[in-house]
């Protein structure tokens, strides 16, 4: 097969960044991850994605890698689908173009487990559930309402291609990705959620203000009330978490001292969860909740 001629897109589309960002830290996705363990919620997502209409009665059963597999990082969700589809979700803050190399690494460890070792060695094909990938983006820079990523992309230029890996991207950051929040009222309450804690703090609200405003909002105007009605102790912490660090990391990338730091920035990212911990604590949150949101261990949060 010959490939078309394209650019080498290691780092993406255009100029190679003169600054790297550093790679977001596991917990960020964990907000993501919690909402759509659920499985009602999480056929929602599929048939807004793929136009499909599999109903409650389709056997899914969730195959979310429990290891870390590289960089600390964790697959998002990952679920079997009528025994046909293996589904990979992730969910992106930062626009990430290794997302293909990425999911190869993760759908060769799921299918590693799912086939034993005396199977491969057999002369009979071993039969396999389809793939297929998925980013959902909820970050601040630019980003199209659909793009596709592909494995391909970071070959040399003209080079053949031997594997190839799509991934399908969505922006859905309100209101950029309107056609897609619009298929799923799951999704739609979750973009809106942190785009109103966003403009919260963008009018000057503190942190913990804007959390509890777009909560109470999303509340009021029956978008994911049950989910955080079940588990809003978890998702006070995981937002706040999630959100201040996210705002750390903004400034300090746009002042430009990201590129030869990540190893200050990890430092700084442990003080500012036991900051965050501290925090939750004297909001009357439990250790195990607040572990759950900083990702701190046990002893470090029976210090504070």
């Amino acid at each position: 097969m010959t490939k078309k001629k394209s650019k080498h897109l290691r780092h993406g589309p255009g100029p190679m960044p003169a600054r790297r960002t550093p790679a977001a830290p596991p917990y960020q996705d964990g907000i993501f991850r919690l909402l759509f363990s659920d499985k009602e919620r999480l056929l929602e997502l599929y048939n807004a994605v793929t136009g499909s209409n599999y109903g409650p009665e389709t056997p899914l059963e969730i195959t979310t890698l429990d290891t870390e597999i590289f960089d600390r990082k964790k697959n998002d969700i990952s679920f079997l689908l009528d025994d046909k589809l293996i589904v990979f979700v992730e969910q992106q803050s930062t626009v990430n173009y290794n997302m293909p190399l990425r999911f190869l690494l993760y759908v060769a460890k799921t299918y590693d487990k799912m086939v034993s070792q005396h199977e491969i060695y057999e002369r009979k094909a071993i039969s396999l559930p389809a793939p297929e990938f998925f980013v959902f983006y909820t970050g601040h820079d630019p980003f199209p309402e659909r793009k596709i990523m592909r494995l391909s992309d970071s070959y040399p230029e003209d080079g053949p291609v031997n594997l190839e890996l799509e991934v399908e991207c969505f922006n859905i950051n309100y209101p950029s990705g309107a056609q897609m929040l619009e298929r799923s009222r799951t999704l739609y309450g979750y973009s809106q959620l942190l785009h109103r804690i966003r403009r919260n703090r963008a009018s000057g609200m503190t942190l913990e203000q804007a959390i509890d405003c777009a909560i109470r909002l999303c509340k009021e105007e029956d978008l994911l009330t049950a989910f955080l009605t079940d588990h809003e102790g978890e998702m006070r912490g995981m937002l706040f978490h999630y959100l201040d660090d996210d705002e750390f990391r903004e400034v300090y990338t746009h002042r430009g001292y990201v590129e030869g730091l990540e190893a200050g920035i990890e430092q700084g990212s442990q003080q500012k969860a036991l900051q965050t911990a501290a925090k939750l604590k004297a909001m009357g949150l439990s250790a195990a909740q607040i572990m759950e949101a900083t990702d701190l261990s046990e002893e470090e949060v029976a210090a504070l």
